[in-house]
């Protein structure tokens, strides 16, 4: 019997895994999409709310419903959280952070 538990535990760990390896393919498909688009905004913002839409998708739809119901396991998922780098959040600029581009004197092309 504990054989078996160890077998479906590295199955599991095996198949996390994988699952890991196609996100980071994902990302990096992201990343050469993103750049294919440097230079355009309006592109690369869609991009951000594309992004932006499915961190809200995940975050109401499946991790909201996924949190646990038990102080112990609270516990344990706020503690994994402050030692894997904290809660993950888009961040959105700020009107005056975008405004201070249009103070920057403009390249001449002399």
């Amino acid at each position: 019997m504990a054989q078996t538990e160890i077998q479906s535990q590295n199955q599991s760990q095996q198949g996390q895994t994988a699952d890991l390896s196609e996100l980071e393919a994902l990302s990096d498909r992201i990343w050469q999409i993103s750049q294919a688009q440097q230079g355009n905004a309006e592109s690369l913002l869609q991009i951000l709310r594309i992004l932006e839409s499915l961190h809200k998708r995940i975050r109401d739809d499946l991790f909201q419903p996924a949190l646990p119901i038990s102080r112990h396991e609270l516990f344990n998922l706020l503690r994994d959280i402050e030692t894997n780098g904290g809660w993950p959040h888009i961040y959105r600029m700020k009107i005056n952070e975008i405004c201070r581009y249009l103070e920057q004197p403009e390249e001449s092309d002399s």
